[in-house]
């Protein structure tokens, strides 16, 4: 009997307004979800439609007008640009974290050696970020990220710097790294490629004031899942229709 994965992060009925100069913007309308251990989950929806401000609620950067966020464990982040300093060394780009939460300690730093060994970076630990391809800065982000030992990793569009090619190499690489680690892991896309080849649960928001419309599960039942192989499956392409199809409703929607 399969054990039950315990919630780590719920969101009840989330609304968010702006004050604009021409009134009140209202971005996002009882918007609901939860999200289990170990749970890779995307959110899609339309341009504009508030997916951000969501994720910038969740990750409390910004505050909601109503409604709860629950959350069970520590928070990592990593956003569209890898924000690496260019002045510091591999080595003393993934300590940053951990320097600015006070945690520079021994044991801290034996872990960050670990995963700098683990995934391939320790033989660039002494270099700068301008020596590095796309793909191995993202692959530093992340680690910067994990040395604080987060429990859920919150991505915001974190991909959409990289061009096509890398970007597909580096969502396998990354997808791998998370879920080696055991990380929960909710992104933000507006790829819907990119959402069904790394996800367990896609889900899809309204246009604006957006709220939660449906939510798929996706499962591809491959013994070693990865993004790649994902794509190759006949099943992506049904799960993209579906996705897409709900979408365009929405973008018609908008251009009327």
């Amino acid at each position: 009997m399969t054990e039950e994965k315990k919630s780590i992060l719920k969101a009840n009925n989330i609304y968010k307004t702006y004050q604009a100069e021409n009134g009140e913007i209202e971005a996002l309308k009882n918007v609901n979800f939860e999200i289990k251990q170990g749970e890779f989950v995307s959110i899609i929806g339309p341009s504009g439609c508030g997916k951000s401000t969501l994720l910038s609620i969740v990750a409390g950067l910004e505050e909601k007008n109503d409604g709860e966020i629950y959350i069970d464990g520590k928070i990592g982040y990593m956003l569209q640009k890898d924000n690496l300093l260019e002045w510091r060394t591999i080595y003393k780009n993934v300590l940053l974290g951990l320097e600015i939460q006070n945690a520079l300690t021994e044991e801290n730093k034996e872990y960050v050696i670990k995963l700098l060994k683990k995934y391939g970076l320790y033989e660039f630990k002494n270099k700068y970020p301008t020596q590095l391809s796309g793909g191995m800065r993202q692959r530093v982000a992340l680690i910067r990220t994990l040395a604080i030992r987060p429990t859920i990793l919150l991505l915001d569009e974190a991909f959409s710097a990289l061009d096509y090619q890398t970007r597909l190499m580096v969502t396998d690489d990354i997808y791998k790294i998370l879920k080696n680690e055991k990380i929960t892991v909710l992104m933000v896309t507006h790829d819907i490629s990119e959402a069904i080849s790394m996800s367990d649960k896609v889900i899809v928001l309204s246009k604006r004031p957006a709220t939660v419309k449906k939510i798929y599960d996706v499962n591809f039942e491959i013994e070693s899942r990865t993004p790649l192989n994902c794509r190759e499956s006949p099943k992506f392409s049904k799960y993209f229709n579906l996705m897409w199809k709900e979408l365009e409703q929405y973008e018609k929607c908008t251009e009327k």
